[in-house]
């Protein structure tokens, strides 16, 4: 068995399952964004349909007219703010979440075939059945898929990056990146591929 070929692998195999569970957090994170966007949405569209309404019932609820002009005058103001305020949150807001979400699923989903490859790899290696040249070519192959995903996928932030770590239970102190220990390797692995 070749333990530098086996070391890098299990360096990528373990990248992958990070980078699987980061595009995971991001699309998580823009989801929550997401829905905030929508409730206040709501919000502003259900404030406005009961300031129409009470346009309305206020012509039947008074048969004074000065009463009815100021109730009508105070309700179109508060129309016309709400309707700023919804243009201005729509124009600030109107990048489209929906689709980076969906790039970072992609990119998930990407991450988790690789893995999967990155897994029959070890496997194959640690049995000793195979040539090396052919195992050599594999896992070349498979860093070049690695770097195209990365190239193409969305960013992610520090907080997915954090929120990664916390949810694959390491302790955030060594940098995951560039370096991975056995014992964190060992946790994505099955138990008779870990290391000793």
């Amino acid at each position: 068995m070749n333990q530098l070929l086996l070391s890098t692998t299990k360096h990528f195999f373990a990248q992958c399952v990070f980078m699987n569970s980061i595009h995971y957090k991001a699309y998580d994170r823009l989801e929550k964004k997401q829905n905030f966007y929508r409730n206040i949405t709501a919000w502003i569209s259900g404030s406005t349909l009961i300031l129409i309404i009470l346009e309305v019932v206020s012509f039947h609820a008074f048969s004074d007219k000065e009463t009815i002009n100021t109730i009508l005058s105070v309700l179109s103001y508060v129309g016309l703010i709400l309707t700023a305020v919804s243009l201005l949150f729509t124009m600030f807001h109107k990048e489209d979440i929906s689709e980076i979400k969906i790039n970072h699923r992609l990119a998930a989903e990407t991450y988790k075939e690789l893995r999967d490859s990155y897994l029959l790899l070890i496997e194959e290696i640690a049995s000793n059945d195979n040539n090396l040249s052919e195992l050599r070519n594999k896992s070349r192959e498979y860093q070049k898929q690695y770097s195209n995903i990365g190239k193409y996928s969305p960013t992610t932030t520090y907080s997915d990056y954090q929120a990664t770590q916390k949810g694959l239970g390491l302790d955030g102190n060594s940098n995951e990146e560039f370096t991975w220990s056995d014992e964190e390797i060992n946790r994505f692995l099955p138990k008779k591929l870990r290391v000793s």
